[in-house]
């Protein structure tokens, strides 16, 4: 340890004054880490590695972390293990482990630049007496009774009592064993945001005086924490900006600690920039894509204060029709230099679209040892006649099913959040429950009632022919399906947070078995995911259905309108349709009551997984009576996480397996199960 570093921890004791000044200037948060006891409250997370004239093959080592170990509570232990994460996310000697230095002097080099980047880490978790000392101990610690291991607790312990007093380096010249780098840390106490305020020029409002006043405190109370800090400043800036200041910019901040009661106030000047309103909108660059549908996504008009939110809203949505490569919507960068500071500035806003090609070919694959092999293939139109209409043509081949349809959706249908959707498709179904060949359609509309919401109402009729149990049944149905689906996770393919939900109501009506028939299917299901980690490797994903079927009995509902479970998006373990009730030649019956449980543990390493799953289902033949046994199958799936979504390979096995069951089902196919 070098004679710096000591004076670096006595400089530390005498800087406890009651009050302490700090002028960050609005350059960027690294200004405060030229502040004595403030190094780098507001700097960057990582800093830049390359160049390290340590980073090259040598000698191993270990390192040892004292101070963040147990605390004296369960909550102090959990943030000292927070803290250990941020020093080891942050340390080079962490980071370079893998490589490390050809020297012992190489070594301590990387571990002295340390000790300011813990330092860093320190402060900007709001431990602003922060300490690090970092040695790189070379002596055998297997030898009890050492002089050097003697030291090295004398100085841990120096540390952890709070003894100011300067303590004993230790720097042996000859390695008797590989070096260890040990990082000893004293958080000493975390400050809190006592104040964090805005001045703001030239003067606005008092109503927008408020309202920024009240966005800058959102973090007030809180740890003082280096990006609460700036977040609390980019919401007052947003407050600015959503008012017509768009041009409005950070300058100057200051911070003042107060070490007697742990505390820190912020007061940052913003300078407002000049009132703007909406001038005219132009759009450039549009080729197939009729400028009316895309004046249809403007929201504002003109003379009305400019928002940058406004702005990013209709830039996002544009985005999301999938018409073009690239869009932007954008006021100038700056007004004028020689605009008046005491006048609105009226600004243009240019919206520049370059269109993408707006027909696409896919296909896919799949296969499982209840449905054989499996081939889709879809064409899509986004934009028929100008205006994003989307028309798809799909088809569906496989060993049980075969199926061919067209859908069409007439986004912003009377409003922007509702769509007028349509769809026909004919089908042929032949496995052990029903051989069925049939065609529907339904036309109606979905709106997106939230930003989670989205909801359906619409006409539907089917037509079929149903042969089981060597009968030939024909059904012709129209009905009104309701749907409520509910998603906030965060990935369609592979959620690892959030929770999904539906809710079908379809009441039916018609002629079946050339009688009047009619019924209402019931149909709840949901599924959550729960990351247990930062970086969502380890999820915990369930899923849960419940759904019935109110009918005279289940006679009287068409084969492929009853119930059943099993199955690829369903209880795993079996085939298709069979974790149910079976007749006397071991066909699935369906019924009119049904539940399924799912549990999975996904477990990701890199770009491969492996996820341990637990599936069960149950199905009465009868309305909430007479279930059948529950049928429970377990398994394990790889996950290999390709670019266009993990490609999933499942294999199960039935726990209480029947005579008439398969010893295991296999998978295999594109997104999680589900």
């Amino acid at each position: 340890m070098t004679v710096n570093q000591a004076q670096m921890l006595n400089a530390w004791a005498a800087s406890r004054a009651a009050m302490v000044g700090i002028a960050l200037f609005a350059s960027g948060c690294n200004s405060i880490s030229d502040t004595p006891g403030f190094s780098g409250l507001f700097g960057p997370e990582n800093p830049e590695l390359a160049g390290d004239p340590t980073a090259q093959a040598g000698i191993d080592y270990e390192i040892a972390v004292r101070g963040l170990g147990v605390g004296d509570s369960p909550e102090e232990t959990a943030e000292n293990q927070r803290m250990l994460e941020i020093v080891k996310s942050q340390a080079r000697v962490y980071k370079l482990q893998d490589n490390p230095p050809p020297s012992v002097a190489l070594l301590k080099r990387r571990a002295t630049a340390d000790v300011a980047l813990v330092e860093r880490a320190l402060k900007s978790e709001g431990y602003y007496e922060g300490m690090a000392v970092i040695t790189v101990d070379e002596f055998e610690k297997e030898v009890p009774g050492s002089e050097a291991a003697r030291k090295a607790e004398e100085l841990a312990n120096s540390l952890e009592a709070g003894n100011d007093d300067d303590p004993v380096f230790v720097d042996i010249a000859d390695p008797v064993t590989q070096p260890v780098v040990n990082i000893f840390v004293r958080k000493g106490p975390r400050y809190s945001l006592a104040r964090q305020g805005v001045i703001i020029e030239p003067a606005v409002a008092s109503d927008v005086q408020e309202r920024v006043q009240e966005a800058a405190a959102i973090n007030v109370g809180g740890p003082a924490q280096g990006r609460a800090v700036v977040d609390a400043e980019q919401a007052a800036l947003g407050a600015l900006n959503r008012v017509g200041r768009p041009y409005a910019k950070k300058g100057k901040r200051r911070a003042e600690a107060n070490f007697d009661f742990d505390t820190l106030d912020v007061i940052t000047k913003l300078d407002a920039g000049p009132f703007t309103v909406y001038g005219d909108t132009e759009i450039v660059g549009l080729r197939d894509v009729e400028e009316k549908y895309i004046r249809d996504f403007i929201t504002w008009k003109k003379g009305d204060p400019v928002s940058r939110g406004t702005l990013r809203d209709a830039q996002r949505a544009l985005s999301g029709t999938q018409l073009f490569d690239s869009l932007t919507v954008e006021i100038p960068s700056a007004p004028p230099e020689d605009h008046p500071d005491d006048e609105p500035y009226v600004a243009p806003v240019l919206i520049t679209a370059e269109e993408g090609k707006h027909r696409t070919i896919s296909g896919g694959v799949s296969f499982s040892t209840s449905d054989g092999a499996g081939v889709t293939a879809k064409w899509e139109h986004r934009n028929l006649l100008g205006q994003n209409e989307q028309l798809t043509l799909a088809t569906e081949i496989d060993q049980d099913r075969q199926s061919a349809g067209i859908n069409y959706v007439k986004p912003r249908f009377g409003k922007p959040s509702r769509d007028l959707v349509g769809n026909f498709e004919v089908f042929r179904e032949q496995d052990e429950a029903f051989d069925v060949l049939g065609a529907t359609g339904t036309i109606g509309i979905e709106e997106q009632i939230t930003e989670h919401l989205k909801g359906s109402i619409g006409l539907g009729l089917e037509a079929a022919q149903t042969r089981e149990n060597g009968q030939t049944l024909d059904s012709y149905l129209f009905g009104l399906p309701l749907t409520l689906a509910y998603d906030n996770t965060d990935d369609l393919l592979d959620p690892t947070e959030g929770l999904r939900g539906s809710a079908v109501v379809a009441p039916w009506a018609g002629l079946f078995d050339e009688q009047e028939a009619g019924f209402v299917i019931v149909d709840l299901s949901g599924s959550t995911y729960i990351p247990f980690d930062r970086k969502r490797n380890y999820v915990l994903a369930t899923r849960a259905r419940t759904a019935a079927v109110f009918a005279e009995s289940r006679d009287r509902v068409p084969a492929n309108r009853r119930l059943f479970s099993g199955g690829g998006g369903s209880v795993r373990a079996f085939e298709n349709r069979f974790a149910g009730p079976l007749d006397d030649e071991d066909d699935p019956t369906g019924g009119l009551t049904a539940a399924e449980l799912s549990v999975e543990l996904r477990l990701r390493y890199g770009s491969f997984g492996v996820v341990p799953f637990v599936d069960a289902g149950i199905v009465s033949e009868e309305l909430f009576s007479e279930y059948d046994q529950i049928r429970y199958g377990a398994g394990l799936g790889l996950r290999y996480f390709s670019p266009v979504g993990p490609i999933r390979v499942d294999v199960a096995v039935p726990i209480n397996r029947r005579d008439a069951d398969r010893p295991f089902q296999f998978y295999i196919g594109i997104g999680q199960a589900f």
